[in-house]
């Protein structure tokens, strides 16, 4: 099973120069509880890696890259397409950047969603893609607020 975890704003904006632009400390805890479940291994792209700057703790991390990457904790992806094909039915989550939720989805790969709706607009210059013709909406938790952000957990199942 592949899915996607991201937090995204109306226009579905997820950073701007290269950063996420705001702070939900809940949203980071869901990001963390989620992607320790279901496998506890995640796929980044190379320069989300460089923003978190260590592998995360207590999962197995891929980095999509052409980068020599010699860190413990860490296993290099060069061939995107080649690696989901041969997951077989492990489970991995995939958390980024804009491109590499691009493909997947492009591949037809994703088989869940599961994005943080922030109510507001951050200017942001990277995006999460169009993904409404191609999910549907299956969960759709309460809205909250923190740090004067209002924002909802809703899971998407691909569809077909």
């Amino acid at each position: 099973m592949i899915r996607l975890i991201a937090a995204i704003d109306r226009k579905r904006g997820i950073a701007k120069h290269g950063f996420q632009p705001w702070s939900i400390p809940d949203d980071e805890r869901y990001f963390t509880d989620q992607t320790k479940s279901k496998g506890a291994c995640v796929l980044i792209g190379n320069s989300t890696f460089k923003i978190f700057k260590n592998p995360l703790a207590d999962r197995q991390n891929f980095v999509l890259t052409r980068d020599e990457l010699n860190m413990k904790g860490v296993v290099r992806v060069h061939d995107l397409k080649e690696f989901l094909d041969e997951l077989g039915d492990k489970d991995i989550w995939v958390a980024g950047g804009a491109s590499v939720y691009a493909q997947v989805i492009d591949l037809g790969k994703a088989d869940e969603l599961y994005i943080t709706h922030i109510d507001a607009d951050f200017a942001c210059d990277q995006f999460f893609p169009d993904f409404e013709d191609k999910f549907t909406k299956t969960e759709e938790g309460q809205a909250q607020e923190q740090n004067g952000f209002n924002f909802t957990y809703t899971k998407y199942a691909k569809k077909g």
